[in-house]
């Protein structure tokens, strides 16, 4: 007692076990609120961590398909040197590859840093 893992007696114990199990007496799955008591529940809360891990790769797609399309944009716009010709995309116009390139990094940095979070949550 005095850690902090019951709210009301032993009915309220919170068990996060590491291991897959069956058992649904006082489970916690990846948050002490989502608290498993039931079969029902139990079989419901492992749909949901199928879901969680679903959208994670669908995230690490969305990141993949932003990198092409980043390195795609970076290569269109011209260069300092380079003269603006028909090719050149007009919401670019103005822009240099430079910062084009420092754009498209923050970007990748936020979306690996919650892709990393998101991952080890997941863990």
């Amino acid at each position: 007692m005095g850690h902090g893992d019951m709210d009301h007696g032993d009915s309220q114990m919170c068990n996060m076990n590491m291991l897959f199990t069956w058992n649904t007496q006082n489970l916690c799955i990846i948050f002490r609120w989502w608290h498993i008591q039931t079969t029902p529940g139990l079989i419901f809360s492992l749909l949901g961590v199928v879901a969680l891990t679903a959208a994670y790769e669908a995230l690490r797609q969305a990141s993949r398909r932003y990198e092409r399309f980043a390195n795609r944009e970076t290569l269109e716009v011209p260069t300092d040197g380079e003269t603006v010709t028909e090719r050149t995309p007009f919401l670019w116009s103005g822009r240099n590859q430079v910062e084009v390139t420092k754009r498209a990094h923050v970007i990748k940095a936020l979306i690996y840093a919650f892709q990393t979070f998101y991952a080890f949550m997941l863990m």
